[in-house]
């Protein structure tokens, strides 16, 4: 059996919230259309922060961000940001690609500021994984 691609689990994810009157929404922002030029391009502007959470969901004042990842990245993000720091430097070290650690790091630096915050964060790979994880953070919809 295929794995499920991200965006039909965060659509999953956002027709649950949706089917219980909870506001949320999917963050994408990266890039914009242009209806000037007719075509998608990247946004550059100033007052938005990269790697921020796939979903983001209010209820009851509770800021919860949730990151939605494959079942076969879910190992690699699980990882602390240190240790993700010192793997990033090994492999700028090798002469390999650090991005995907980059990416990495920058997720959960913005997740660690959601729970600075007094918010909710997590990763999930299912819609039956957000559930559990929201009732193991006593939230309970």
């Amino acid at each position: 059996m295929k794995e499920k691609k991200e965006e039909y689990i965060e659509s999953d994810i956002l027709c649950y919230f949706l089917s219980h009157w909870i506001l949320s929404w999917k963050n994408d922002i990266k890039w914009f259309f242009n209806q000037k030029k007719w075509f998608y391009q990247k946004n550059k502007s100033n007052f938005i922060r990269n790697w921020i959470s796939d979903i983001t969901v209010l209820y009851k004042w509770i800021h919860i961000a949730i990151e939605v990842k494959k079942p076969s990245e879910m190992s690699f993000f699980d990882r602390t940001i240190s240790d993700l720091r010192v793997r990033c430097a090994k492999a700028q070290m090798d002469w390999t690609n650090p991005k995907k650690y980059l990416h990495a790091i920058e997720q959960k630096e913005f997740l660690n500021d959601v729970i600075k915050n007094w918010g909710v964060w997590f990763f999930a790979c299912s819609l039956e994984q957000v559930i559990e994880k929201l009732k193991n953070n006593w939230i309970i919809i």
